[in-house]
């Protein structure tokens, strides 16, 4: 776990990398319900959920699906904790390992 959040870390500082985290204070939020990617091809001008489940993938193209999950995604990072407090709590979380 301590080359995770070294990882973490170390990747947050990149210039392309945003690492936040909702901390359990925020209680309940939109993405307890599973994770997806939202993903966006440079080549081309629409974009593609991807949602992975244990016994199928899903792959949402409909421009009502993807503004859903792309308000969801604003939504959860607008409930995270900022870039920098978020590196705060990774080295806090880090240290206690130690």
């Amino acid at each position: 776990m301590r080359q995770q959040l070294r990882r973490l870390l170390d990747d947050s500082e990149r210039p392309d990398v945003t690492v936040q985290v909702i901390p359990y204070s925020a209680g309940a939020h939109p993405g307890m319900h599973g994770s997806f990617v939202i993903l966006q091809f440079a080549d081309e001008d629409h974009e593609i959920v991807y949602l992975e489940a244990s016994t199928t993938d899903l792959f949402l193209e409909s421009k009502g699906d993807v503004y859903r999950y792309r308000r969801q995604f604003d939504h959860l990072r607008e409930q995270a904790a900022t870039p920098v407090a978020t590196r705060d709590l990774i080295a806090s979380v880090l240290a206690d390992l130690k």
